[in-house]
Formats: C-alpha cells, structure tokens, sequence
C-alpha cells in the first residue's frame, strides 16, 4: 500500500501527533460513493464506531454520507466531492452536529498514501470557547446592569466606519442624552429606583424598531443613538439631520415608576458627520455641547449642535500630551496633562483646558478605565466645581494643578477650600515668598516652586519644613537637574532627563560584546525586526526557542484568553501565526523592554509611542513617506540611552537603511525634521509642532488623535 517510503515517514509521524491529540477529529473521504478512508480514535468515538480498530492500514468501510455527513450539518457542502460544494478548501469554517455543538472546521484536499486524492477534514469542539468568548464579550462590550452596548462598544463600532467617512461614503448622526431630574430619584428614592428607570428606558427605546441595534450606554444615565446611511440617501446635509431629529424625538417621553412623583424627562444633544467631525471623540463632544443648550432651554427637547454653542471654537489648535513625573527611583507617578490653546478661555484663565477640552481627552485616552495606580495632573478651570464636570473626573485618577497668583485673597483660599471639599487633590505651581501662606499650604498635597523667583537653597528650606507635601521639581530635563533636585530633597522630578545621556557616558560606554546574554537575545531580535525588507521567521524563531524567557512569554501570549488559541505548542507555528506586523511590534515591546530594564521604563515608553505616532501619521504628510521607515526610527531614536553609547555605535550595530541612518545621525535627514517634531510634541513646544504640521499639510485634530491613538495603543500593547 505505502509505495514512497521516504514521504511516509514523515506522514505516519504527523498522523501519529494527530491521533493523540484527543480534541480533535480527523477523517479522510474519498470518491463519489464517499468512503471513509480514515478517521482517528476521537472521529471514531463522535460518531459511535470502533475506536480501537487500526486507524492507518485497513479499511474503515463506512459511508461519509451515513456517519460524518449525517451528524455534522452541511458537511457536503465543504466537501470537494460533495454534490453541492462551492466552497474553497483549506478555509477554516464552524459546523454544528447533531447535538448543535459548535465546531470549528477544516477540509483540505491531499494526496493520499496511494498517491490517489482525498478529503481531509479536520474539526475540533469549540463550544465551551463560543460560550467563554461569549461572557468575555458580554463584560467588555455590554453594559452589566442595561445589557445594551457600552462606551468600547461604540468606540469599536465607530472605528469601523471612520474609513467610510473619511472617504464620503457614509454621513449620519450621533443623539447624546442623558435623564433630566435623575439624580432627584437616586437621591430622593434610592439608586434601586434609578436602576430600575435606567432599565425601563432601555427596555422602552430598544422595543422601537427604528432604535434597534443603534443605542449605547455610555455610563451613569447617559446613552448614545447612533445612525449612518449612505450620503445620497438625502438631498442636503440639512434634510438628513431634520430626518433623523424626527426618528430621535420619538424618545421624549417622561418617564417614571409607580409610587414615584418625580418623573424623569430627556435631554438630547445631536450632532452630525461628517458636518461637525471625523473621528468619535469630536462628534460626542458637540453632541454634549448642543446636550447642555437643550438643557439650558428648558429640558426635555432636542438640540442640533451650532458652532455658536462651542466655547472651545476658542482654541484654534488643541494639542494634549502626557508629560511623565517620575519617583527619585525613576519609576513612573503619574503625568501632567500638557494643552494647548492660542487664546485664553472665558475665565481668563492661560493653560487651561475648556470643559470641552477636559471631556475630550478623558474620552480619548481613556482614563476613566485606566486600572493602574498612575496619577493624572491637570491645570485648574472654575468650570471643574461645576458638578456636570466635577462627576467626569474621577476623584482617585486627577490632581487639579492652581497656579498661584502672585498675592492670594481670601476669595483665592476659599476657592482652594472648595475645591479640597469636592475631594480633589491640589497641586500648587508657582510657589515663592508672596504667596506662602500656611493656611494654603495645609490645603495641598503636592507644590512646584517658581523656579525662577525661589532660590535652590530656599527651595530646600521649604521642602524640609513641609514634610507631609510631596514636592515637584519642574523642568528636570538632563542628568545635572535631576541629581541637583535630589540632593534638594524633591519627592518627584518632572521632565525628560532620562532621555539623555549622562555627561560621564563616554567613559562608560556598553559594546555589545558586554551586553548580558539575555539582553543580547532582545538585541539580536531588535537587529532583525528593524530591517524594512524581509523578515527571517526562521533566525527569529531560533532566537526564540534558546531563551526559555522568551519562549514562555511568545506561547503564553498566543494561548490566552486574550488571543483565543489552544495548543500552540512550537515556537515556530507561534512566529507564523503572529505574522510580520504583530511579531514586529511584540518584539519591538518585549524587546525594549529588556534592554532597558534598568532604565525608566518611561524611555521605552517614548520610544514606542514615537514609533507609532509617527507611523500614524505617515499617510497624511503632503509627501507620503514610508510607514515602517517611521516606525523603525522612532523606535531606535532614543536606544541608545539605554546601551550608554552614541547613536554612530548603535548605528554601527544595527543595520537600518540610509535614510533612517542619516536622520538619526544627522540634521538634514528625511526623518530628522520629524524627530525634532516628536521632541517639541514631549516638550510642548506648541508653536514649533503647529509650523511642522503646516508644513506637511496635517491639521492639528489629526496630529492629536494620532498622538492619543499612539499613546492608548502603547497602554493596549504593554498590557498585553
């Protein structure tokens, strides 16, 4: 029977793997009468034949049609000789049985041991998986108490149609309400009662056909309809909004419980895309601003957005990055929330985010689900002891920053008091002799110094008097500052001094021949996922395999919950499956992560949002550029901090193309204006990162999302 020795070898040893694996059914049908002409012991078993007879020389004598094809469902129609295939073999596709258990399918057409063809099917149970995949669905993307949609929902449904959008082919609308009068019922009757009103209305809209499948809850009692249609569906941008607004404000209703004298009523905000923007968090924020006129009108109503009602119109650019603030440890506390506005906001207030503002960088970094202990710095506005704002900002995650007049009232202090009342931290800026005073000072729990006004020695003074504040030392952006703010007792340091090389490195300098085994593995890896051409799955995958560190690390990822895979059990297969972009960026984040892993993990934090960041924005420059390229020299801008060498050492390590060498060695390369954009961005140098964006032909939202997409995409990655 076996005429070609040497190929059976190898086909009797994967037949021999594939007859232990026990979750997995085999079988083999051949011909028009559709014999089975194999079937290990667990296909064997499923149908109920002999599973102890010979599975590879004798004959099985059973009909496909009256075992196989009777008990999984449509089977025929996957099969080549099937009467009814037109399906493609070697596509993996799900099949019930006869129990209406849940398969996950595979049929290929091989040549069979007697060189004759045969199809070969492979099927494993993946119910339990559909059921688990189901609950993990449910508590990531439903809202536990209404069971609709919720705010990632959205976010993921919206993603989905930003291309459309952006490419005029799809135009709709976003319905922002919230329940007037609710939390009198949360108050007044309990929050049963208000969860019993939040289950009512859900259980109302999503009974109307015209709401099914459109509604979100984005937390507490606020919810989102969402509608898109094709842009020639209507004649004017007007006549789709007046259509839709008819649709929504069949939603005006009161709504109350029995016993209950106080009724709830809803308050609905719209706005439109792409009219009044692209992307989620600019559409949510004109629905919340045209929500609020609704609600100053009288309630109960819908309100169209105007650019009249956008107090933000003020800000013609608005830039948001994350500036670290770090322990003496150089381990990280938390960020300040770094804006940009070119006019000063109705308060007259500089460096302040609008309530807008605060709302849309919430919703875009993500921080109300961030479950890390990080702490969040931003610049105080009169509009945060409104209780509309107060309740986005979560108590636990935001220190409101005040910067300190120069003479304090004693409006000033009961201000202070308030704002200390409501549960928010405080953090002091610009701190010096006039406005010193120990009644404010009791108030805070952090304090920057005017660097300028107050000298080193006073500082020092200062700080050892106020043990219980945590002191911020501000500016801190080389080796020098950071040791001297030390030596001066600061708790925390603000700034990129770990970004720069030390003054004494040259003396000190890590070749890679001294470089630890276990780094030289990353090393090696880096070397050869920062090449622009092809990649050696083949030299990776042996890297891999001699480090039982990173082994582990590759299969435990793939065979997570996360990922969804089972017995991915070979180096080799796991490389394959994450294919060159995923593998790319896991080494890029595993990889950085143990070459510095004695330096501020802020570094490779920089250093992949750079990447990526720059990636991002790669299709938009006026003079397309090469996305990789990008990612490739932003990754490496900063790598050679964390080997204590010169870029030209570096450089001479790893092999990257000319155009990514010359820019990180020189001024005049044709990433290097691009390196010094990524620089003024961290540093908050507005002017100069409005001046690049000019220049490119990329609009100041599109610079932002890409940085807040880069910087969530980073938190997703490392989490993973």
């Amino acid at each position: 029977m076996f005429s070609k020795k040497g190929k059976n070898i190898d086909v009797e040893g994967v037949l021999k793997n594939i007859l232990n694996q026990p979750d997995l059914n085999v079988f083999a049908v051949r011909g028009k009468k559709c014999e089975v002409i194999f079937a290990n012991q667990a296909a064997r078993a499923h149908i109920g034949a002999n599973s102890n007879s010979d599975n590879s020389e004798s004959g099985l004598e059973l009909s496909c049609e009256l075992s196989f094809a009777r008990n999984f469902q449509n089977l025929c129609d996957y099969c080549p000789f099937g009467r009814k295939s037109g399906k493609k073999t070697g596509a993996y596709f799900e099949i019930k049985d006869a129990q209406k258990r849940v398969y996950l399918a595979n049929c290929n057409l091989v040549e069979w041991f007697d060189e004759e063809p045969a199809a070969v099917f492979f099927t494993r149970d993946i119910t339990k998986e559909k059921d688990v995949n189901k609950k993990l669905y449910s508590l990531a993307f439903l809202d536990q108490l209404t069971e609709i949609p919720n705010r990632r929902k959205l976010q993921e449904d919206f993603n989905a149609l930003e291309e459309l959008i952006a490419g005029g082919m799809l135009s709709g609308v976003i319905a922002l309400f919230d329940l007037d009068h609710f939390k009198i019922v949360n108050d007044t009757y309990g929050h049963n009662a208000g969860d019993m009103i939040l289950r009512r209305l859900t259980e109302h809209l999503s009974a109307n056909p015209a709401f099914a499948g459109k509604l979100y809850r984005l937390g507490g009692d606020e919810f989102v309809l969402l509608f898109s249609d094709a842009p020639d569906k209507f004649d004017s941008e007007q006549e789709m909004l007046k259509a839709y607004t008819e649709i929504i404000s069949t939603a005006l209703c009161s709504y109350t419980l029995p016993n209950i004298e106080v009724s709830c009523t809803l308050s609905i905000g719209v706005s439109a895309f792409p009219k009044h923007g692209t992307n989620l968090s600019e559409i949510l924020r004109k629905a919340d601003i045209a929500m609020y006129a609704a609600k100053t009108q009288g309630r109960n109503r819908i309100s169209v957005f105007e650019e009249k009602h956008d107090v933000a119109q003020k800000f013609k650019d608005l830039f948001i990055n994350l500036q670290p603030v770090l322990y003496a440890t150089q381990s990280t506390f938390g960020y300040e929330l770094i804006d940009r506005g070119d006019e000063k906001n109705n308060d007259g207030e500089d460096n302040t985010i609008s309530l807008s503002g605060v709302n849309r960088a919430i919703d875009a970094l993500g921080l109300e689900e961030i479950r890390n202990d990080m702490r969040y710095f931003i610049s105080f506005s009169s509009r945060l002891l409104n209780p509309a704002v107060s309740k986005s900002l979560p108590r636990d995650k935001f220190i409101v920053q005040i910067n300190l007049p120069e003479i304090i009232t004693k409006s000033d202090a009961e201000l202070y008091l308030n704002l200390r009342k409501t549960g928010y931290k405080l953090a002091l800026v610009g701190l010096k002799e006039s406005n010193m005073i120990k009644e404010v000072l009791a108030l805070a729990d952090f304090c920057k110094f005017d660097s300028k006004r107050v000298k080193l020695a006073e500082q020092k003074k200062i700080i050892k008097e106020n043990l219980k504040i945590k002191f911020i030392a501000t500016g801190i952006d080389t080796p020098e500052q950071y040791v001297m703010a030390k030596n001066a007792g600061f708790s925390l340091y603000q700034g990129y001094f770990f970004s720069h090389t030390a003054p004494d490195a040259h003396e000190h300098k890590r070749k890679t021949k001294d470089i630890s085994p276990l780094k030289a593995n990353y090393f090696r890896l880096l070397k050869l996922s920062s090449t622009s051409g092809y990649m050696d799955f083949n030299e990776i995958s042996s890297i891999i395999s001699s480090d039982v560190a990173l082994t582990y690390k590759l299969l435990r990822i793939l065979n997570s919950a996360a990922v969804g895979l089972r017995n991915v059990s070979s180096v080799s297969m796991a490389v394959a499956y994450l294919g060159e972009e995923n593998l790319k960026q896991w080494i890029a984040v595993l990889a950085l992560r143990g070459i510095a892993e004695d330096q501020p993990m802020e570094l490779v934090r920089m250093s992949l949002i750079r990447a990526r960041f720059g990636e991002l924005l790669s299709p938009h420059f006026h003079v397309k550029q090469d996305p990789k390229k990008i990612f490739i020299t932003g990754l490496l801008s900063l790598l050679h901090i964390a080997f204590e060498m010169s870029k030209a050492e570096l450089l001479e390590e790893i092999p990257v193309s000319e155009e990514i060498h010359d820019s990180l060695l020189k001024k005049d390369g044709v990433y290097s204006d691009l390196l010094q954009f990524f620089e003024d961005y961290e540093y908050a140098n507005w002017d100069s990162v409005s001046v690049f964006l000019n220049e490119n032909k990329i609009s100041a939202t599109l610079a932002n999302d890409s940085y807040i997409a880069a910087t969530k995409w980073y938190d997703d990655l490392s989490e993973a």
